[in-house]
């Protein structure tokens, strides 16, 4: 992603990463965030602790799958806003 922000050149290098963080833990990586995107069918989605995930995230917290991989209605007992986009 830094690559491509940088490629458009339209703020400094420095700007974009002070803007931009990345995570390699996924559950350090949502901490406080309101949404969730899947955008690829990587099959470690659907093996994550969702409650754990839920539970660190901003209320409302949803979840946009773009790859329809996930358990709409687990997500949702959960408390999650679950959108499966394009179905």
């Amino acid at each position: 992603m830094l690559n491509d922000l940088n490629y458009l050149n339209t703020r400094s290098e420095k700007e974009n990463t002070k803007y931009l963080q990345t995570n390699i833990d996924p559950y350090k990586a949502i901490e406080g965030a309101h949404a969730v995107a899947l955008l690829t069918e990587w099959d470690e989605f659907t093996s994550y602790n969702w409650q754990a995930m839920y539970d660190v995230m901003q209320k409302p917290a949803f979840v946009f799958d773009g790859r329809n991989i996930l358990d709409k209605q687990k997500l949702e007992a959960i408390g999650f806003v679950y959108t499966a986009i394009g179905s």
